[in-house]
Protein backbone atom coordinates (compact mmCIF):
# COMPACT_ATOMS: atom_id res chain seq x y z
CA UNK A 1 0.00 0.00 0.00
CA UNK A 2 1.43 3.51 -0.75
CA UNK A 3 2.40 5.66 1.75
CA UNK A 4 0.72 9.36 2.20
CA UNK A 5 1.85 11.63 4.13
CA UNK A 6 -0.07 15.16 4.09
CA UNK A 7 3.37 17.22 3.83
CA UNK A 8 4.29 18.16 0.19
CA UNK A 9 6.96 19.51 -0.04
CA UNK A 10 9.35 22.09 2.23
CA UNK A 11 9.65 25.88 2.86
CA UNK A 12 12.39 26.22 4.86
CA UNK A 13 12.64 30.16 5.52
CA UNK A 14 15.44 32.24 7.31
CA UNK A 15 14.86 35.15 9.18
CA UNK A 16 16.49 38.79 7.85
CA UNK A 17 16.77 42.00 9.20
CA UNK A 18 18.16 43.75 5.75
CA UNK A 19 16.31 42.11 2.75
CA UNK A 20 18.44 43.02 0.28
CA UNK A 21 21.91 42.67 1.58
CA UNK A 22 20.09 39.03 3.40
CA UNK A 23 19.81 38.20 -0.48
CA UNK A 24 23.15 39.03 -1.59
CA UNK A 25 24.98 37.23 0.84
CA UNK A 26 22.42 33.70 0.06
CA UNK A 27 22.45 34.22 -3.31
CA UNK A 28 26.25 33.28 -2.56
CA UNK A 29 25.89 30.59 -0.71
CA UNK A 30 23.27 28.84 -3.17
CA UNK A 31 24.96 30.06 -6.18
CA UNK A 32 21.61 31.49 -7.73
CA UNK A 33 19.82 34.78 -7.83
CA UNK A 34 16.29 34.08 -6.22
CA UNK A 35 13.76 32.31 -8.70
CA UNK A 36 11.23 34.69 -7.62
CA UNK A 37 10.16 37.60 -4.86
CA UNK A 38 6.69 37.34 -3.86
CA UNK A 39 6.49 40.75 -2.00
CA UNK A 40 9.19 43.74 -1.21
CA UNK A 41 9.87 41.91 1.99
CA UNK A 42 10.55 38.19 0.37
CA UNK A 43 12.59 36.15 -1.54
CA UNK A 44 12.18 32.30 -2.90
CA UNK A 45 15.16 29.92 -4.43
CA UNK A 46 13.15 26.93 -5.74
CA UNK A 47 15.68 23.99 -5.15
CA UNK A 48 13.18 22.06 -7.42
CA UNK A 49 11.63 18.70 -5.57
CA UNK A 50 14.18 19.41 -2.72
CA UNK A 51 11.87 22.23 -1.58
CA UNK A 52 12.33 26.34 -1.13
CA UNK A 53 14.47 28.17 0.60
CA UNK A 54 12.67 31.84 1.42
CA UNK A 55 14.23 34.66 2.87
CA UNK A 56 11.91 36.90 4.83
CA UNK A 57 12.32 40.10 6.45
CA UNK A 58 12.01 40.36 9.99
CA UNK A 59 14.36 42.22 12.07
CA UNK A 60 12.76 40.58 15.33
CA UNK A 61 13.99 36.99 14.68
CA UNK A 62 16.84 37.40 12.36
CA UNK A 63 19.87 35.78 14.08
CA UNK A 64 18.27 33.05 15.37
CA UNK A 65 17.65 31.22 12.05
CA UNK A 66 18.89 27.87 11.69
CA UNK A 67 19.21 25.93 7.42
CA UNK A 68 20.78 22.76 6.48
CA UNK A 69 21.19 22.33 2.78
CA UNK A 70 22.81 18.75 1.06
CA UNK A 71 25.54 19.48 -1.13
CA UNK A 72 27.69 17.30 -3.59
CA UNK A 73 31.23 18.60 -2.55
CA UNK A 74 31.15 21.02 0.37
CA UNK A 75 34.61 21.19 -0.07
CA UNK A 76 34.14 22.98 -3.58
CA UNK A 77 31.75 25.06 -2.08
CA UNK A 78 33.93 25.34 0.88
CA UNK A 79 35.92 26.73 -1.79
CA UNK A 80 33.54 28.97 -4.30
CA UNK A 81 32.00 30.66 -0.69
CA UNK A 82 35.83 31.53 0.65
CA UNK A 83 36.76 33.31 -2.77
CA UNK A 84 33.55 35.19 -2.04
CA UNK A 85 34.41 36.42 1.39
CA UNK A 86 32.35 33.82 3.42
CA UNK A 87 34.13 31.25 5.62
CA UNK A 88 32.97 27.43 5.80
CA UNK A 89 35.30 25.51 7.56
CA UNK A 90 34.75 21.51 6.10
CA UNK A 91 34.18 19.43 9.37
CA UNK A 92 34.95 15.68 7.33
CA UNK A 93 35.97 13.44 10.51
CA UNK A 94 33.34 14.50 13.10
CA UNK A 95 30.61 11.83 11.74
CA UNK A 96 31.60 8.99 9.94
CA UNK A 97 28.08 9.67 7.40
CA UNK A 98 28.93 13.28 6.59
CA UNK A 99 31.35 16.06 6.10
CA UNK A 100 29.73 19.42 6.93
CA UNK A 101 30.31 23.08 7.37
CA UNK A 102 28.35 26.37 8.50
CA UNK A 103 28.81 29.37 7.64
CA UNK A 104 26.78 32.75 9.74
CA UNK A 105 25.47 35.32 7.47
CA UNK A 106 25.54 39.08 8.44
CA UNK A 107 22.45 38.42 10.70
CA UNK A 108 24.25 35.74 12.55
CA UNK A 109 21.60 32.84 11.25
CA UNK A 110 23.71 29.60 10.92
CA UNK A 111 23.49 27.75 7.31
CA UNK A 112 24.98 24.59 7.55
CA UNK A 113 25.59 22.65 4.39
CA UNK A 114 26.32 18.79 4.29
CA UNK A 115 27.81 16.39 2.11
CA UNK A 116 26.66 12.56 2.25
CA UNK A 117 29.56 10.26 2.51
CA UNK A 118 29.24 7.25 0.51
CA UNK A 119 26.81 4.76 1.88
CA UNK A 120 24.60 7.58 3.29
CA UNK A 121 21.52 8.58 1.92
CA UNK A 122 20.47 11.01 4.61
CA UNK A 123 17.26 12.09 2.14
CA UNK A 124 15.28 9.10 3.69
CA UNK A 125 12.47 7.09 1.94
Amino acid sequence: MPRTRPVLGVLAGLPTSDIDRGIAWLSVVLGEEPSARPMPVLADWYLGPAGTVQLGLDPDRAGGGLLTLQVDDVTAVAGRLRAAGITLEVDATSSERIAFGTATDPDGNAVTLVEAKPGFAPQGG
